[in-house]
């Protein structure tokens, strides 16, 4: 019975690797709003990533705003853009006249999504991106069980290569990023 229940407790232990999506993370009174946290393993997990150009293009993949791979958009910020044409045509009235707000900016209160990518709860891997660009109801009513799976596929993908670009533009990647700490022991 002692041996199942430390199975179970240590079952976890297993993953190494989580990704992380919070909104407004630090930015306000209130602190760390995860909207979406999960576990995961890499198979043939390839060290060589954590100062790999590779590294930066998964994290651009995954929640970039500028890149080609998902048009011109990350995952998650393409799910996000997708959502919001959704709930703009179901409060479409086209009958309705509005009164438009001059000057108002829509980056007044400014919602930041924090993307991460943890290895043995160490983060090695970060990027923020504005929600202001999408509607209300999506920003504060996030669901991304749909993209989790091609999220983690993602990273998995990336960090069992065989081979990465460690330099670029004649600069070595591992000597810029040796003094953060990103060993496992």
């Amino acid at each position: 019975m002692k041996n199942e229940k430390n199975r179970k407790k240590n079952f976890w232990e297993n993953f190494r690797f989580e990704f992380v999506l919070y909104i407004n993370n630090g930015r306000r009174e209130e602190s760390d709003h995860i909207i979406c946290q999960r576990l995961f393993d890499v198979k043939g997990f390839n060290e060589e990533v954590l100062s790999s150009l590779e590294l930066k293009e998964v994290m651009d993949e995954i929640a970039g705003v500028h890149n080609g791979r998902y048009g011109d958009m990350g995952l998650i910020p393409k799910f996000f853009k997708e959502q919001s044409k959704d709930v703009c045509w179901k409060l479409y009235k086209p009958y309705l006249v509005s009164k438009n707000e001059p000057g108002r900016d829509i980056f007044e209160n400014e919602d930041l999504f924090t993307f991460e990518i943890k290895l043995d709860k160490k983060t090695i891997a970060k990027s923020v991106f504005s929600g202001n660009w999408f509607q209300t109801d999506v920003r504060y009513a996030v669901n991304i069980r749909k993209i989790i799976p091609t999220i983690i596929e993602e990273i998995q993908n990336t960090f069992s290569q065989k081979a990465y670009t460690t330099t670029y533009e004649g600069y070595d990647l591992k000597k810029v990023i040796e003094e953060v700490d990103f060993k496992v022991d």
